[in-house]
């Protein structure tokens, strides 16, 4: 099947149109994951970001101790790039950028990880974000050093990070905030997703159309 140059110019103009930042995307948590510290499952968490053909499987780190979710629930979230500081604050629980670009650059040592590990670095993003250390979850000293020494001068981009915080986060009963990473933006996917179906189906129905036979 072939797509019409026109069809094609709408979409990508659609695309260069999407905004991420502030944007309002559905979330579905689907469960904690299978390691566990301190009495809590600490990931990785899976869940689901859009819906219908725009969806896609996502890995939400959570960076928010103080609040919960369970599996299967479903709110709408602004996400918030961690590529400047626009939103900080006001989109986000937190107020400070370089807090959220260690905890980002934290989520990125997850891998190859034992489940003691897993929960030292989860426990450190949590105390990151709290007033008061967290009774019963300790921060690491290594983690947190580490993060302090490195966020800046990793290769992270943190164009493709974004703050997942509840459009009612001053709600009582609001969701976690987490933080997901994704590229192509979400805006972008999401857009594609949607748009793709819509480009199909047109032509679908132009060729459906183009073999009915004249009546007579």
């Amino acid at each position: 099947m072939r797509f019409r140059p026109s069809a094609l110019a709408t979409l990508a103009a659609a695309l260069c149109l999407a905004s991420p930042l502030r944007a309002q995307t559905h979330f579905t948590f689907v469960n904690g994951g299978t390691v566990s510290a301190f009495g809590y499952l600490v990931g990785p968490y899976n869940g689901v970001m859009g819906t219908g053909a725009g969806s896609q499987s996502v890995t939400l780190n959570c960076v928010d101790y103080f609040h919960h979710v369970t599996n299967g629930q479903q709110w709408d979230a602004n996400l918030t790039s961690l590529g400047s500081s626009a939103g900080i604050g006001t989109n986000t629980r937190a107020s400070n950028l370089d807090i959220y670009r260690q905890a980002a650059w934290l989520t990125t040592q997850y891998a190859g990880k034992s489940g003691a590990d897993i929960g030292a670095i989860q426990a450190t993003i949590w105390n990151l974000f709290s007033p008061t250390p967290i009774g019963g979850i300790p921060s690491s000293a290594y983690w947190l050093g580490q993060a302090q020494a490195n966020y800046q001068s990793s290769n992270v981009d943190y164009n493709y990070f974004y703050v997942v915080t509840d459009v009612n986060k001053s709600a009582a009963g609001s969701a976690q905030e987490f933080l997901v990473y994704s590229t192509p933006e979400p805006g972008t996917m999401l857009l594609l997703g949607t748009g793709l179906a819509g480009v199909v189906g047109a032509a679908r129905r132009r060729r459906q159309r183009a073999q009915t036979p004249a009546e007579v």
